[in-house]
């Protein structure tokens, strides 16, 4: 009976190693399957959101963990997620027609914004106004949507590209090469173009002027999409979490968006840009014949790319853009 009695607990002590020991093994599994989304963004203001979600913590109470790494130059990180290296990356529509040129496996899965001001032409003092650009060298980075802007600037003051000299610039390096005499006018973005305008450079022409031709949004690789899609619903929730606390707590968001961009809390402004809402998200991912359609205005980037050159062929528009995961976040009514 003694013998029964002691066998009989060491197979009750064994059994519980053993449990124990595989809800361990879970709970440290668990951990390993939720890999971290990693994001690339650069110093705009559309990309705030960002920074609050973090600070906040808004991505672990939604369940996805993700790492937001800083770019100095927007246009670096395109190359590393062509080659995996990001799951995703901010960044305006027109960069996007680059970046599927040479990585085609990419969708578009949420809008942050509309420039609305914060994107200019800026010019020396000399140059008085937008007729004066005429035999002018203007830089921008050409086949981006640099390179649009300025062609829809000129369009509206009776010009064309032919009647300038267009000059393959960053635009965060437009500022400097004013100031040095290389060219005379430049497109380039807040703050950079707040910067070029405290040396003593003029605003000439805004994206105020082009309403809805500048969108910038979050683009991800297909398999991320396909393989991940709970973690990227998770990511837009937190987003939109973050939107709201920015409303309702302002003071304090400035200073949670200052610890991750380089700036500082009172340089902190959404001044020409407009915050793409939810709401605004569910309208813009619709087809439209309008610039307010995401549809429309991606098809007049890639016509114009094609036109010249940077493009080789048509993208399929369908594919690239992904209207799934705000369409499943729509207000319930």
């Amino acid at each position: 009976m003694k013998y029964r009695f002691f066998r009989s607990l060491s197979i009750f002590f064994l059994a519980l190693v053993v449990i124990t020991a595989c809800n361990s093994k879970t709970t440290v599994n668990s951990r390993i399957d939720l890999p971290t989304l990693k994001i690339s963004y650069n110093l705009w203001p559309g990309y705030f959101p960002l920074a609050i979600a973090k600070e906040k913590g808004f991505f672990q109470q939604q369940g996805v963990k993700v790492e937001a790494i800083y770019s100095e130059n927007y246009l670096a990180p395109l190359s590393d997620f062509s080659g995996g290296k990001y799951d995703g990356v901010a960044l305006t529509l027109g960069s996007v027609m680059n970046l599927i040129e040479k990585n085609p496996n990419a969708q578009i899965v949420l809008v942050t914004d509309r420039s609305a001001g914060a994107d200019a032409i800026v010019a020396r003092r000399e140059i008085k106004s937008v007729a004066d650009l005429k035999g002018k060298r203007i830089g921008a980075k050409l086949n981006d949507f640099g390179e649009l802007f300025i062609t829809k600037m000129l369009e509206k003051n009776g010009l064309s590209a032919t009647d300038v000299k267009l000059v393959n610039l960053e635009g965060e390096t437009i500022p400097s090469h004013l100031q040095s005499g290389d060219i005379q006018a430049g497109h380039t973005w807040n703050p950079y173009a707040s910067g070029a305008v405290k040396a003593g450079a003029k605003v000439l022409f805004t994206s105020k002027q082009t309403p809805g031709l500048i969108p910038d949004a979050f683009v991800f690789r297909s398999d991320v999409v396909r393989d991940r899609p709970t973690a990227i619903k998770a990511f837009i929730k937190a987003w939109f979490q973050a939107q709201d606390y920015w409303k309702a707590h302002p003071e304090e968001s400035k200073t949670l968006i200052a610890k991750v961009f380089p700036i500082k809390p009172e340089e902190v402004s959404t001044d020409g840009i407009h915050l793409a809402t939810l709401e605004d998200n569910l309208k813009t991912f619709a087809p439209g014949s309008t610039e307010e359609s995401l549809y429309y205005t991606a098809k007049l980037y890639a016509d114009f790319y094609i036109r010249t050159g940077g493009l080789s062929t048509a993208p399929d528009i369908e594919k690239l853009i992904n209207p799934s995961f705000v369409q499943q976040l729509k207000p319930k009514n």
